[in-house]
């Protein structure tokens, strides 16, 4: 918001300064300069009166605004930190990603087998079963 009204008063000051007889000077400049050139005194002091009131009003309602805006600052300052911890982490997490799966890779590869030898079946052994051919039914 801050960044935007920044453009807004620089863009401002290049429009008057490039065009010092334009509508935006003599509303800017010429036109309070002609109503404090006519401000008499007792004018001077009214107006003093009616700033002084808005700036005690002001003090007030700030007094019961100042939560809402602490919250709103807090909570900007909170999102700019946030931003921050990640932009700065994600390099950094995706290094450690990589290390991790490299890690990984290399514990779990696939290693190769020391040769085993084949068992040696033994013969199968003659059955006593006087009619073997009932065992499959």
């Amino acid at each position: 918001m801050s960044l935007l009204l920044a453009t807004l008063i620089g863009l401002l000051a290049l429009v008057v300064s490039r065009n010092p007889g334009g509508r935006l000077w003599r509303m800017l400049v010429e036109a309070p300069a002609r109503w404090f050139d006519t401000m008499t005194w007792q004018r001077a002091l009214a107006t003093a009166i009616v700033l002084g009131f808005a700036i005690f009003a002001a003090e007030l309602m700030i007094a019961d605004l100042v939560w809402v805006l602490a919250f709103d600052i807090v909570g900007w300052v909170e999102l700019f930190a946030a931003t921050l911890i990640v932009t700065r982490l994600a390099p950094g997490w995706r290094g450690f990603k990589a290390h991790a799966a490299s890690t990984v890779r290399r514990q779990f590869a696939a290693r190769p087998r020391a040769a085993r030898t084949r068992r040696i079946r033994r013969p199968a052994k003659a059955s006593d079963d006087p009619d073997p051919a009932w065992a499959l039914a």
